[in-house]
C-alpha cells in the first residue's frame, strides 16, 4: 500500500518477501517513498537491495517487539537501510513511532 498525504509518499508492503518485491519492481515508478514501513518487521526475506535502492526512502520503520523469538528486525537488514544512508526507527529500540504530517512536511517522533 503506498499513501500520499500532502505530497509525502509513505510505503507499506506488509509481509511481503522478496518473491513480491520482485514483482513489483516490474512498476518502480510506484515504489518511491520519503518513509518506508519495513516489510516483514525487518526480515532477510524482505528488504532487498534493489527494492531499497527503487523505494530510496528518507527513513524506514520497523515494528517488531524487543527481543522477539524471530530476531526481528535482522542484522543484515539493519545494516543494508545504514548503509544505504536511511534513518532506521523500530518499535524495538524506540518505542511507539509516529510521523506527523503538515504543510507538505514531514517529522517522525518515536515515544518509549
Amino acid at each position: 500500500m503506498r499513501i500520499e498525504v500532502e505530497g509525502v509518499q509513505m510505503l507499506f508492503t506488509g509481509d511481503a518477501e522478496e518473491d513480491a518485491e520482485e514483482q513489483m519492481l516490474q512498476q518502480p515508478e510506484r515504489l518511491q517513498a520519503d518513509i518506508f514501513h519495513a516489510g516483514h518487521h525487518g526480515s532477510s526475506t524482505s528488504n532487498t537491495a534493489p527494492f531499497l535502492d527503487a523505494v530510496d526512502p528518507e527513513a524506514a520503520i520497523y515494528s517488531a517487539g524487543a527481543d522477539n523469538e524471530y530476531g526481528h528486525p535482522h542484522d543484515e537488514v539493519v545494516e543494508r537501510i545504514h548503509e544505504k544512508g536511511i534513518d532506521l526507527f523500530g518499535t524495538a529500540e524506540h518505542g511507539e513511532v509516529y510521523v506527523i504530517i503538515e504543510d507538505g512536511e514531514w517529522e517522525l517522533y518515536t515515544e518509549r
